[in-house]
């Protein structure tokens, strides 16, 4: 038996890019900032990432003679407008941090208190707090030529038993979870070779919570042969028993 569930693609992001940087090497930690400090809040003005920056990392960046300068409003204010005017006042080397313009919001002059840690990461010229990443990156990933294939090829990715309930809840972004997952690719009934999926797209043949499934009772239309069975829950053993085809989406484009 299967079930569906939901994944929040900014937090599977978030935790992927994290990892990346860490086995790339990055001075990076994922923490929670337990200082007082004055804090600017930057974004990529599409809203692919934001975070925090220490207004005092920020000044070396301008020049000699503001860095002298002391933390008033009109220092602050001169700050943000820097950031937001320049074309690219930050050299971000991480495609996950590209971006076309930054926005920038009001100082916060105090300890930050983020709902979960942020990740910190030096970027050589300062270090940024991150509390969203939107677009990860897989470095692993093949590189397919579409117009070489000359076969149809299919790839199963396991078995399970489902019931009608769990089929018609189903929506774009789902992960589904297979209780069987013996996974390969096929031209016409030949193997060709096995599937390997990388750590965070793997497949689980349990369920940590319980509301990862589907409980309720649902009714349907029953053949002659079931109508006197009085259990309404309808088991299917094989996606061949369904009358529509089905596919299973694991990801989206963004």
């Amino acid at each position: 038996m299967f079930g569906l569930r939901k994944v929040n693609g900014n937090t599977h992001s978030f935790e992927t890019t994290f990892q990346n940087w860490k086995e790339k090497g990055e001075d990076v930690a994922l923490l929670m900032p337990e200082f007082s400090a004055k804090w600017l809040p930057i974004a990529e003005e599409s809203g692919s990432w934001s975070g925090w920056v220490l207004l005092r990392e920020l000044f070396p960046l301008i020049s000699a003679e503001l860095a002298g300068m002391a933390l008033i409003p009109e220092t602050e204010r001169l700050i943000g407008e820097w950031l937001s005017l320049s074309s690219t006042p930050l050299n971000l080397k991480y495609p996950e941090l590209k971006y076309n313009r930054l926005c920038v919001g009001k100082v916060f002059d105090g300890v930050l208190s983020p709902a979960q840690p942020l990740i910190r990461i030096w970027t050589g010229e300062l270090n940024i707090w991150l509390d969203k990443v939107t677009v990860c990156q897989y470095e692993n990933a093949p590189t397919l030529d579409k117009k070489s294939l000359y076969w149809p090829i299919y790839f199963v990715i396991g078995f399970s038993k489902t019931c009608y309930r769990t089929i018609v809840d189903i929506e774009v972004g789902d992960v589904l979870l297979i209780s069987n997952n013996f996974a390969y690719a096929i031209i016409y009934n030949t193997k060709i070779c096995d599937l390997i999926y990388p750590e965070e797209l793997k497949m689980v043949d349990h369920f940590e919570y319980e509301e990862d499934f589907e409980t309720d009772d649902f009714d349907i239309k029953k053949s002659e042969i079931e109508i006197n069975d009085e259990n309404d829950y309808q088991q299917i053993n094989s996606f061949e028993d369904l009358p529509v085809k089905i596919e299973f989406v694991l990801g989206k484009k963004k």
